[in-house]
């Protein structure tokens, strides 16, 4: 009997664990650990963060999906010693294992901006982007009374995926917040510090975001260094550096994530707290350590790049760590990782978005694409619990 520990529950661990159980035998035990026993959809945070969908749709109880043969633990990783094949935890007496799947997930990185963890809001998971929604209404209620003008302003930092799809579930909650609260229209200014967006899009797609900003009245300050985080205020400088502040009294992060800080923790060789892995998506050295996710640089043969970290990439790097896993018990080899994209969406607003379709990558925009958008995340409640799950919890209607 050989015990294999899954560490994270979100879409690499869970999907881990569904073809554990299928490729090992049936006397191993698999434990799966997290800090909470709510997965969550964490591609659709912002429709939280922008208060257009309620929480428990975008989530759902572990327990209840892993079945009987999966041991779940309720834990906070600390760190991981794998020359001892040995887990700690800040709230649970440690563990060992046969072998591992790191699956930890990510955290919001300021990337050293000053005032960023003080003044701005992340969104990391469900509690910090129910909070961005719930500040954000606060302030429009505050305005009936204090008329500061930039209770009305929301700052969003940063333009890559969340950043965009954020925007764009905001101009649907903006108006109905300003029709509830009887205020001014808001100022919605997004600061991005490239000069342009989206760069895995094309020119066409990229124009047509930002044509959907424009006509709704997003402004778009692209070119933008962020230098610091004041309370109330962005300062930023332009291309020709010089220095400007935006006031607002919402300010919301969403310039970039690393993997979880567990990993610097452990002593791992790592950039932002990610681990190269070697094509199985093993670690170089420990064949019984398998890093999945957010944690993991996966290498793109292709490319000679890492792969973006994506739910599908995740949910892919899951299912083949764990049939690797299952190889090793049965004394067979494992397998390369491949990878071939479903499409690649950015909302805008539920009814909007752009998009690649397949490995064609064929553009598509506008209704096709939030429709594309809804069937990838149908697919990966399908991949990461059952079917049950996506009835309960997701788009199939395709227009809510």
């Amino acid at each position: 009997m050989a015990t294999t520990l899954v560490l994270g529950g979100g879409y690499a661990g869970m999907r881990a664990v569904k073809f554990l159980q299928k490729s090992l035998p049936t006397e191993d035990e698999i434990i799966l650990v997290d800090q909470t026993p709510t997965h969550t959809e964490k591609t659709n945070l912002h429709e939280v963060a922008a208060g257009t969908i309620a929480p428990d749709r975008i989530t759902y109880q572990i327990p209840d999906i892993i079945g009987k043969r999966v041991q779940f633990v309720q834990a906070t990783v600390k760190s991981v010693d794998i020359e001892q094949k040995q887990v700690t935890f800040e709230d649970h007496p440690e563990m060992t294992y046969d072998y591992l799947v790191l699956a930890l997930g990510f955290q919001s990185e300021t990337f050293g901006v000053a005032g960023a963890d003080e003044n701005a809001l992340p969104m990391d998971d469900l509690a910090t982007s129910q909070a961005v929604y719930e500040h954000l209404e606060e302030r429009f209620k505050a305005y009936r009374t204090s008329k500061d003008k930039n209770d009305l302003k929301i700052a969003v930092c940063g333009a890559g995926f969340t950043g965009i799809e954020l925007l764009g579930e905001l101009t649907q909650t903006l108006p109905r917040l300003q029709a509830k609260y009887q205020t001014p229209a808001a100022k919605l200014v997004c600061l991005e510090r490239m000069p342009s967006i989206l760069p895995m899009f094309t020119q066409e797609l990229r124009d047509y975001a930002l044509k959907f900003m424009e006509k709704n009245n997003v402004e778009m300050r692209l070119g933008a260094v962020i230098e610091a985080i004041k309370p109330g205020a962005v300062v930023y400088s332009d291309a020709d550096k010089n220095e400007h502040e935006f006031t607002a009294n919402t300010i919301i992060w969403t310039v970039g994530v690393s993997g979880s800080h567990v990993i610097a923790d452990s002593g791992f060789d790592q950039r932002r707290n990610r681990v190269v892995v070697k094509p199985d998506l093993s670690l170089e050295g420990h064949p019984e350590v398998f890093i999945v996710g957010d944690v993991a640089a996966v290498m793109d043969p292709e490319s000679n790049g890492p792969y973006p970290t994506t739910a599908q990439i995740a949910l892919a790097a899951g299912e083949q760590a764990a049939k690797n896993i299952g190889a090793l018990r049965h004394n067979q080899a494992t397998a390369t990782f491949h990878y071939e994209s479903s499409g690649t969406v950015a909302s805008l607003s539920d009814r909007d978005g752009i998009g690649e379709i397949f490995s064609s990558n064929k553009p598509v925009h506008g209704y096709a694409a939030s429709a594309l958008k809804k069937i990838i995340t149908d697919r990966s409640l399908l991949e990461s619990a059952h079917l049950g799950t996506v009835f309960s919890k997701g788009r199939y209607g395709l227009y809510h």
